[in-house]
């Protein structure tokens, strides 16, 4: 029973005050298709979010309602890239009036490190009071709903714009010359995580969520890197949720680890989240990862507290807290510039963590 531990507890109530694993609404840079229907839209509607308790945590479900559809093109000159709607064109894959099923993720706590985080922490309802998050009870049924923007498409369609993305971009003059020494750009894995409802099935409609901002080629898998990261205070307790790659045309995985750094007051879960991938056959590139700053409701408790839901995820200023730990950092241009990651600039770490 929950009241036999009042630890437990009151980890559960914390974990039913916020959601966890946001999606970023980002900017896109696709490239015209062949037609309309093979594009990705950027689609208006409402983000819907079930959260069902469960004894250890959370079952959270996401769907969108599709309001409005508007298929995205590019333009690459002289390495500039510039993203367009277009207005009257349509996806008949993703209609106006449809619902999205984006999945769901068991999003279970580790108690033994929520004990840890919170042993110092005895009063953390006014820790939370400064939030503007109430404790919510356990045994609730949370449903959030808001109204948002996202990049919809079949996981087919929005592989097939990364790689037109890809073709544009070094067919551009200026960027050419980039490609041999900038592994991330010159590779066919994708630029973007994603997230589905069954991303292995190219049909399966998914969203485009955080673009990929930092990368290693150290000699080590993700594994290793979360332990560096974890020696160098890269620890986190709060779960998180699964997004996507395509490492090629036939291969979609979720992340191997993630790899997370608590941001006070550490009784919430406002952090720096990274989520790791290990890549095969690509050349200098061992490792990708999608680093953002996930707030404390993880923009998912926005409506209730009157926040609003346009959050900033610090896509850049993760990327450099990343490398800040770190030696041997080049700052390159993945391509993937969006409204949250400057340029669309990525980190290539090839040294070592500072101090190991």
């Amino acid at each position: 029973m929950l009241d036999e531990n009042p630890t437990r507890r009151k980890t559960l109530q914390i974990f039913g005050a916020v959601a966890f694993g946001g999606t970023m609404s980002l900017g896109a840079t696709p490239v015209q298709g062949t037609n309309d229907g093979s594009r990705p839209v950027l689609a208006s509607g409402r983000r819907i979010i079930r959260r069902i308790p469960m004894d250890d945590g959370f079952l959270r479900k996401v769907k969108f309602e599709v309001e409005e559809t508007n298929p995205i093109s590019v333009e690459v000159r002289d390495g500039e890239v510039t993203t367009n709607t277009e207005s009257g064109s349509y996806n008949p894959a993703v209609k106006p009036g449809s619902t999205v099923d984006l999945g769901s993720d068991e999003m279970t706590i580790d108690e033994q490190a929520i004990e840890v985080q919170l042993s110092g922490q005895t009063d953390v309802d006014s820790v939370l009071e400064g939030t503007g998050l109430e404790i919510a009870r356990q045994d609730d049924p949370d449903v959030i709903k808001y109204k948002d923007t996202t990049i919809l498409g079949t996981v087919e369609q929005h592989y097939a714009q990364e790689m037109r993305t890809r073709g544009a971009v070094l067919a551009d003059d200026s960027v050419s010359p980039q490609a041999e020494s900038n592994p991330l750009l010159a590779a066919e894995c994708s630029k973007y995580t994603y997230n589905g409802d069954d991303p292995s099935d190219p049909d399966d409609l998914a969203e485009r969520t955080a673009p990929i901002n930092v990368a290693w080629d150290t000699g080590n898998d993700a594994s290793d890197i979360q332990a560096e990261m974890q020696n160098v205070g890269w620890e986190s307790p709060w779960p998180s949720g699964d997004k996507y790659i395509f490492e090629d045309e036939s291969t979609v995985k979720a992340q191997d680890e993630h790899v997370k750094k608590n941001i006070s007051p550490d009784v919430v879960p406002n952090q720096y989240h990274v989520r790791a991938y290990d890549l095969s056959g690509v050349d200098n590139l061992a490792v990708i990862g999608a680093g953002h700053r996930d707030p404390v409701d993880h923009n998912q408790g926005c409506e209730w507290v009157g926040i609003g839901c346009d959050v900033n995820w610090r896509v850049s200023e993760t990327r450099e807290e990343v490398s800040d730990d770190w030696t041997d950092v080049l700052t390159k241009w993945a391509g993937n510039a969006n409204i949250d990651s400057a340029s669309g600039n990525y980190d290539y770490i090839r040294g070592s963590v500072k101090g190991h």
